[in-house]
Protein backbone atom coordinates (compact mmCIF):
# COMPACT_ATOMS: atom_id res chain seq x y z
CA UNK A 1 0.00 0.00 0.00
CA UNK A 2 1.82 3.18 -1.33
CA UNK A 3 1.94 6.02 1.33
CA UNK A 4 -0.17 8.98 0.92
CA UNK A 5 1.30 11.78 -1.21
CA UNK A 6 2.08 14.17 2.05
CA UNK A 7 4.08 11.88 3.73
CA UNK A 8 7.76 11.29 2.30
CA UNK A 9 10.18 8.43 3.34
CA UNK A 10 12.40 11.19 4.76
CA UNK A 11 10.18 12.39 7.83
CA UNK A 12 11.61 12.49 10.75
CA UNK A 13 9.09 13.96 12.67
CA UNK A 14 6.23 11.94 11.36
CA UNK A 15 8.25 8.59 12.12
CA UNK A 16 8.45 9.85 15.56
CA UNK A 17 4.99 10.58 16.46
CA UNK A 18 4.10 7.16 14.99
CA UNK A 19 6.61 5.29 17.10
CA UNK A 20 5.83 7.14 19.94
CA UNK A 21 2.25 6.60 19.28
CA UNK A 22 3.07 2.63 18.80
CA UNK A 23 4.79 2.43 21.99
CA UNK A 24 1.67 4.02 23.68
CA UNK A 25 -0.42 1.52 22.22
CA UNK A 26 1.57 -1.14 22.37
CA UNK A 27 1.33 -0.79 26.69
CA UNK A 28 -1.92 -0.06 26.53
CA UNK A 29 -2.42 -3.57 24.75
CA UNK A 30 -0.48 -5.39 27.45
CA UNK A 31 -2.43 -3.42 30.33
CA UNK A 32 -5.13 -4.45 28.57
CA UNK A 33 -4.44 -8.28 28.19
CA UNK A 34 -3.42 -7.84 31.90
CA UNK A 35 -6.95 -6.87 33.38
CA UNK A 36 -8.51 -9.89 31.45
CA UNK A 37 -6.40 -12.37 33.35
CA UNK A 38 -6.67 -11.11 36.28
CA UNK A 39 -10.13 -11.61 35.39
CA UNK A 40 -9.83 -14.88 35.88
CA UNK A 41 -10.10 -15.87 32.15
CA UNK A 42 -7.88 -18.61 30.27
CA UNK A 43 -4.97 -17.03 28.63
CA UNK A 44 -6.30 -19.16 25.40
CA UNK A 45 -9.51 -17.23 25.33
CA UNK A 46 -7.64 -14.50 25.60
CA UNK A 47 -5.43 -15.08 22.73
CA UNK A 48 -7.79 -16.61 20.49
CA UNK A 49 -10.25 -13.11 20.72
CA UNK A 50 -6.65 -11.08 21.04
CA UNK A 51 -5.62 -12.59 17.66
CA UNK A 52 -8.81 -12.42 15.63
CA UNK A 53 -8.60 -8.92 16.48
CA UNK A 54 -5.33 -8.39 15.65
CA UNK A 55 -5.54 -10.08 12.13
CA UNK A 56 -8.54 -7.90 11.01
CA UNK A 57 -5.86 -5.10 11.29
CA UNK A 58 -3.12 -6.34 10.08
CA UNK A 59 -4.04 -8.82 7.17
CA UNK A 60 -5.82 -6.32 4.90
CA UNK A 61 -2.82 -4.13 4.96
CA UNK A 62 -0.18 -6.66 4.90
CA UNK A 63 -2.21 -7.96 1.62
CA UNK A 64 -3.22 -4.74 0.27
CA UNK A 65 1.22 -4.33 0.27
CA UNK A 66 2.11 -7.87 -1.00
CA UNK A 67 -1.06 -9.86 -2.21
CA UNK A 68 -2.18 -13.35 -1.57
CA UNK A 69 0.73 -14.39 -3.47
CA UNK A 70 3.33 -12.71 -1.52
CA UNK A 71 2.49 -15.74 1.35
CA UNK A 72 3.95 -18.35 -0.97
CA UNK A 73 7.01 -19.72 0.48
CA UNK A 74 9.58 -22.16 -0.37
CA UNK A 75 10.48 -22.49 3.32
CA UNK A 76 7.78 -23.90 5.16
CA UNK A 77 9.85 -25.37 7.87
CA UNK A 78 11.09 -22.08 8.94
CA UNK A 79 8.11 -20.51 9.61
CA UNK A 80 6.57 -23.47 10.91
CA UNK A 81 9.09 -23.21 13.85
CA UNK A 82 8.77 -19.06 13.88
CA UNK A 83 4.85 -19.46 14.39
CA UNK A 84 5.71 -22.23 16.70
CA UNK A 85 7.64 -19.36 18.93
CA UNK A 86 5.45 -16.76 18.26
CA UNK A 87 3.12 -19.19 20.18
CA UNK A 88 4.82 -19.63 22.93
CA UNK A 89 5.70 -16.36 23.30
CA UNK A 90 2.36 -15.00 23.57
CA UNK A 91 1.31 -17.13 26.48
CA UNK A 92 4.11 -17.18 28.44
CA UNK A 93 4.10 -13.48 28.35
CA UNK A 94 0.32 -12.84 29.36
CA UNK A 95 0.29 -16.03 31.43
CA UNK A 96 3.33 -14.34 33.10
CA UNK A 97 1.14 -11.19 33.45
CA UNK A 98 -1.18 -12.51 35.28
CA UNK A 99 0.42 -12.45 38.76
CA UNK A 100 3.13 -9.66 37.93
CA UNK A 101 3.98 -5.87 38.06
CA UNK A 102 3.20 -4.44 34.57
CA UNK A 103 6.28 -2.29 34.56
CA UNK A 104 8.70 -4.91 36.05
CA UNK A 105 7.81 -7.18 33.05
CA UNK A 106 8.08 -4.60 30.69
CA UNK A 107 11.35 -3.56 31.76
CA UNK A 108 12.51 -7.36 31.49
CA UNK A 109 10.79 -7.50 28.21
CA UNK A 110 12.81 -4.53 26.96
CA UNK A 111 15.86 -6.72 27.11
CA UNK A 112 15.39 -7.60 23.74
CA UNK A 113 17.28 -5.57 21.98
CA UNK A 114 20.13 -6.87 24.33
CA UNK A 115 19.84 -10.33 23.07
CA UNK A 116 19.27 -9.62 19.44
CA UNK A 117 23.30 -8.31 19.66
CA UNK A 118 24.02 -11.51 21.30
CA UNK A 119 22.07 -13.61 18.75
CA UNK A 120 23.61 -11.69 15.74
CA UNK A 121 27.18 -12.67 16.24
CA UNK A 122 25.87 -16.29 16.78
CA UNK A 123 23.29 -16.55 13.48
CA UNK A 124 24.25 -14.24 11.68
CA UNK A 125 28.07 -13.47 12.14
CA UNK A 126 27.83 -9.79 13.38
CA UNK A 127 30.77 -8.30 14.66
CA UNK A 128 29.92 -6.67 18.07
CA UNK A 129 32.44 -4.54 19.87
CA UNK A 130 33.27 -4.18 23.63
CA UNK A 131 31.42 -1.01 24.43
CA UNK A 132 27.73 -2.97 22.83
CA UNK A 133 28.96 -6.31 25.06
CA UNK A 134 29.67 -4.37 28.05
CA UNK A 135 25.81 -2.95 27.41
CA UNK A 136 24.63 -6.46 27.31
CA UNK A 137 26.03 -7.04 30.56
CA UNK A 138 24.76 -4.21 31.71
CA UNK A 139 21.13 -5.06 30.67
CA UNK A 140 21.50 -8.25 31.95
CA UNK A 141 22.30 -7.11 35.54
CA UNK A 142 19.68 -5.19 35.18
CA UNK A 143 17.17 -8.00 34.82
CA UNK A 144 18.84 -10.12 37.87
CA UNK A 145 18.25 -6.82 39.85
CA UNK A 146 14.52 -7.17 38.48
CA UNK A 147 14.39 -10.79 39.42
CA UNK A 148 16.43 -10.93 42.09
CA UNK A 149 17.22 -14.88 41.96
CA UNK A 150 18.46 -15.93 45.51
CA UNK A 151 16.52 -14.10 47.84
CA UNK A 152 12.90 -14.36 49.68
CA UNK A 153 11.62 -11.44 46.57
CA UNK A 154 12.71 -13.99 43.58
CA UNK A 155 9.10 -14.64 42.02
CA UNK A 156 9.37 -17.41 39.45
CA UNK A 157 6.94 -15.97 37.09
CA UNK A 158 9.56 -13.20 36.29
CA UNK A 159 11.12 -15.69 34.22
CA UNK A 160 8.53 -15.74 31.76
CA UNK A 161 8.91 -12.28 30.81
CA UNK A 162 12.72 -13.28 30.70
CA UNK A 163 12.00 -16.36 28.20
CA UNK A 164 9.83 -13.83 26.21
CA UNK A 165 12.74 -11.13 25.80
CA UNK A 166 15.12 -13.92 24.41
CA UNK A 167 12.56 -15.51 22.34
CA UNK A 168 11.07 -12.22 20.82
CA UNK A 169 14.65 -11.23 20.42
CA UNK A 170 15.13 -14.79 18.26
CA UNK A 171 12.16 -13.99 16.30
CA UNK A 172 13.35 -10.95 15.52
CA UNK A 173 16.63 -12.01 13.93
CA UNK A 174 15.32 -14.80 12.18
CA UNK A 175 13.19 -11.85 10.67
CA UNK A 176 16.52 -10.69 8.68
CA UNK A 177 17.24 -14.46 8.36
CA UNK A 178 13.61 -15.13 5.85
CA UNK A 179 13.64 -11.68 4.40
CA UNK A 180 16.11 -12.20 1.66
CA UNK A 181 13.92 -14.76 0.15
CA UNK A 182 10.08 -14.28 2.04
CA UNK A 183 7.97 -11.30 1.82
CA UNK A 184 7.07 -9.03 4.15
CA UNK A 185 3.62 -10.33 4.00
CA UNK A 186 4.64 -13.83 4.70
CA UNK A 187 6.88 -13.06 7.58
CA UNK A 188 4.01 -11.06 9.30
CA UNK A 189 1.05 -13.27 8.99
CA UNK A 190 2.12 -16.61 9.22
CA UNK A 191 3.19 -16.49 12.67
CA UNK A 192 -0.06 -14.45 13.92
CA UNK A 193 -2.14 -17.21 12.12
CA UNK A 194 -0.26 -19.83 14.25
CA UNK A 195 -1.55 -18.07 16.94
CA UNK A 196 -4.73 -18.17 16.06
CA UNK A 197 -4.92 -21.81 15.09
CA UNK A 198 -3.69 -23.17 18.75
CA UNK A 199 -5.90 -20.92 20.62
CA UNK A 200 -8.84 -21.45 18.08
CA UNK A 201 -8.22 -25.58 19.13
CA UNK A 202 -7.44 -25.06 22.64
CA UNK A 203 -9.82 -22.42 24.04
CA UNK A 204 -12.96 -24.44 23.20
CA UNK A 205 -11.69 -26.68 26.13
CA UNK A 206 -11.12 -23.98 29.00
CA UNK A 207 -14.09 -21.27 27.05
CA UNK A 208 -15.64 -19.42 30.15
CA UNK A 209 -18.91 -16.96 30.08
CA UNK A 210 -17.71 -13.75 28.90
CA UNK A 211 -18.86 -10.62 30.26
CA UNK A 212 -19.60 -7.68 28.20
CA UNK A 213 -16.60 -6.12 30.06
CA UNK A 214 -14.17 -8.97 29.45
CA UNK A 215 -15.01 -9.24 25.63
CA UNK A 216 -14.23 -5.64 24.96
CA UNK A 217 -11.41 -5.80 26.76
CA UNK A 218 -9.96 -8.71 24.91
CA UNK A 219 -11.18 -6.97 21.48
CA UNK A 220 -9.31 -3.76 22.48
CA UNK A 221 -6.01 -6.44 23.30
CA UNK A 222 -6.00 -7.35 19.89
CA UNK A 223 -7.04 -3.95 17.85
CA UNK A 224 -4.50 -2.21 19.79
CA UNK A 225 -1.88 -5.17 18.85
CA UNK A 226 -2.71 -5.10 15.60
CA UNK A 227 -2.86 -1.21 15.41
CA UNK A 228 0.41 -0.71 17.30
CA UNK A 229 2.22 -2.82 14.70
CA UNK A 230 1.07 -1.16 12.27
CA UNK A 231 2.13 2.35 13.60
CA UNK A 232 5.87 0.89 14.50
CA UNK A 233 5.60 -0.29 11.00
CA UNK A 234 5.03 2.85 9.48
CA UNK A 235 7.30 4.56 11.72
CA UNK A 236 10.70 2.82 10.44
CA UNK A 237 9.76 3.82 7.21
CA UNK A 238 9.71 7.46 7.58
CA UNK A 239 12.74 7.59 10.06
CA UNK A 240 16.06 5.76 10.88
CA UNK A 241 16.04 3.24 13.65
CA UNK A 242 18.89 5.18 15.32
CA UNK A 243 16.50 7.87 15.51
CA UNK A 244 13.30 5.74 16.61
CA UNK A 245 15.22 3.07 18.95
CA UNK A 246 15.16 4.92 22.40
CA UNK A 247 11.88 6.30 21.76
CA UNK A 248 10.98 2.57 22.42
CA UNK A 249 12.10 3.02 26.03
CA UNK A 250 8.98 5.56 26.57
CA UNK A 251 6.61 1.94 26.95
CA UNK A 252 8.29 2.06 30.01
CA UNK A 253 6.78 5.05 31.46
CA UNK A 254 3.29 4.13 29.78
CA UNK A 255 3.76 0.70 31.18
CA UNK A 256 4.35 2.35 35.34
CA UNK A 257 1.09 4.76 34.42
CA UNK A 258 -1.19 1.59 33.66
CA UNK A 259 0.21 -0.43 36.57
CA UNK A 260 -0.24 2.48 39.09
CA UNK A 261 -3.39 3.20 37.33
CA UNK A 262 -5.40 0.40 36.96
CA UNK A 263 -3.18 -2.27 39.45
CA UNK A 264 -2.20 0.43 42.30
CA UNK A 265 1.43 -1.42 41.41
CA UNK A 266 4.39 1.00 41.40
CA UNK A 267 8.09 -0.64 41.33
CA UNK A 268 10.34 -0.89 44.58
CA UNK A 269 13.88 1.38 44.72
CA UNK A 270 15.12 -2.06 43.71
CA UNK A 271 13.28 -2.54 40.75
CA UNK A 272 13.66 1.25 39.79
CA UNK A 273 17.53 0.53 39.49
CA UNK A 274 17.15 -2.08 37.35
CA UNK A 275 14.86 -0.52 35.01
CA UNK A 276 17.56 2.55 35.20
CA UNK A 277 20.29 -0.91 34.27
CA UNK A 278 18.13 -1.76 31.19
CA UNK A 279 17.69 1.72 29.78
CA UNK A 280 20.88 2.63 30.07
CA UNK A 281 22.16 -1.05 28.55
CA UNK A 282 19.48 -0.16 25.07
CA UNK A 283 20.68 3.31 25.13
CA UNK A 284 24.57 2.70 25.14
CA UNK A 285 23.88 -0.56 21.89
CA UNK A 286 21.73 2.34 19.98
CA UNK A 287 23.78 4.91 20.56
CA UNK A 288 26.98 2.23 18.83
CA UNK A 289 24.85 1.37 16.15
CA UNK A 290 24.14 4.84 15.11
CA UNK A 291 27.94 5.16 15.46
CA UNK A 292 28.13 2.02 13.64
CA UNK A 293 26.05 3.38 10.38
CA UNK A 294 27.56 6.69 10.27
CA UNK A 295 30.95 5.66 9.79
CA UNK A 296 30.35 3.96 6.15
CA UNK A 297 28.52 7.37 4.91
CA UNK A 298 31.10 9.56 6.62
CA UNK A 299 33.81 7.49 4.36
Amino acid sequence: MSAPASFHRDNRPLGIVLMLLGALVMSATDAGGKWVMVQDYHVAQLNFLRGFFALAILAPTALMEGGFKSLKTKRPIPHLLRSILLVTLAYSWFYGLTTLPLAEATAIALCAPLCMTAFSVVLLGDKVGPFRWAAVVIGFAGMLVIIRPGTAMFDPMFLLPAFAAVGYALYMVTNRLLSATESVTAITLYPQLGIMVVSAVWAPFVWQETTWAAFMGMAFTGTAAGLGHLLLTYAFRYASPSVLAPLDYTALVWATVFGYVLFAQLPDVTAWLGMALIVAAGLIVIYREALASRAPAAA
